[in-house]
């Protein structure tokens, strides 16, 4: 493995350990996206020393945030993967289509919620759980807020 390799993967595993994930999810992503074209799977298990079952499900759970592409080249069994190189637009594409999953079905859900356990909750205790179903989407509010700026801050920037 080159030493530019080593290096970043070492800076993503200490990001990552900051973030209390897995050593190996950070290993893997650097090692994807460092790679100006695809890296086949089977090079980063000899690499690493994790198989390459292992692999292929660090890449799935990885793909759930950054888009991972897995390519299959004519002749040859090996998977390959690439990783695109804008982490701008990789941000941006996590805040919108996971956050935005979230808002929708929280502004759904949550006011007919709040109004059905309004009239129902006759104990102390369901009307303090009131108050925390309240409090929560009025945060979530907030944070759609926060977020919407920041993806406009991001499409001045990109």
């Amino acid at each position: 493995m080159s030493e530019i390799n080593k290096k970043f993967i070492e800076l993503y595993k200490e990001i990552d350990r900051g973030r209390g994930l897995d050593e190996s999810l950070a290993v893997i992503f650097a090692r994807i996206y460092i790679e100006p074209g695809e890296v086949a799977m089977e090079d980063i298990a000899k690499e690493t020393g994790y198989s390459l079952a292992s692999i292929s499900n660090k890449v799935k759970f990885i793909s759930s945030f950054w888009p991972i592409k897995r390519i299959r080249k004519p002749g040859s069994n090996k998977i390959f993967l690439h990783m695109d190189k804008d982490i701008i637009n990789m941000w941006r594409d996590t805040i919108v289509t996971k956050e935005e999953y979230v808002f929708k079905v929280v502004k759904e859900k949550m006011p007919p919620m709040i109004k059905e356990f309004k009239d129902k909750s006759k104990s102390g205790k369901d009307k303090k759980k009131l108050e925390i179903l309240k409090n929560y989407y009025d945060q979530i509010l907030k944070v759609e807020l926060v977020l919407k700026d920041m993806v406009k801050a991001i499409d001045k920037i990109g």
